[in-house]
């Protein structure tokens, strides 16, 4: 009976752990505050891999509904998602997000939703680099298109008083 309750006692502890978890913007947004990075006109340089707490070569945006076997062609990560079946799924459920994805050495070191009209934050990913592929969503060819961007430092304004713009 005892080791029962310690297994429950872990298996909350564990999900309250993991339900704490801050989205991307919501780390950035807290590293912006807690570093103090914009100078006095609301300008300041951030290094993403410190904000987020890891390496990574590599992110990709993608919108959401786009076809995941097309993301796998594109990141060059077949086993990426949790689909059942890659060839039926769509990334998201949502028309206002997109699926984040950093890559380091071939390998998904940090995926998220982010859905872009609930945060401070707006990572202006429309100027990386377009990047299309293709892929198969229901038995038919389909083409996909995502965003790629190799670089870790970013500008970020202060645009309103909560309000940030990262390009």
């Amino acid at each position: 009976m005892n080791k029962l309750i310690s297994i429950c006692v872990f298996a909350i502890g564990t999900a309250l752990v993991c339900s704490c978890t801050n989205h991307f913007p919501e780390k950035v947004e807290w590293y912006i505050s807690k570093h103090n990075i914009l100078n006095d006109q609301g300008k300041g340089e951030l290094d993403l891999r410190e904000a987020l707490d890891i390496d990574y070569d590599t992110m990709y945006v993608f919108y959401s509904l786009t076809p995941l076997n097309g993301i796998q062609n594109i990141i060059g990560i077949k086993t990426y998602g949790d689909a059942e079946d890659p060839y039926t799924a769509l990334i998201g459920s949502d028309s206002e997000m997109c699926r984040i994805i950093f890559i380091k050495n071939n390998r998904v070191v940090y995926d998220d939703d982010y859905y872009y009209y609930e945060y401070k934050l707006d990572l202006q990913f429309e100027k990386f680099r377009k990047i299309s592929g293709y892929g198969i969503f229901d038995g038919s060819p389909i083409a996909v298109h995502g965003y790629i961007y190799t670089k870790h430092h970013f500008t970020v304004s202060r645009v309103s008083d909560d309000r940030y713009i990262m390009e």
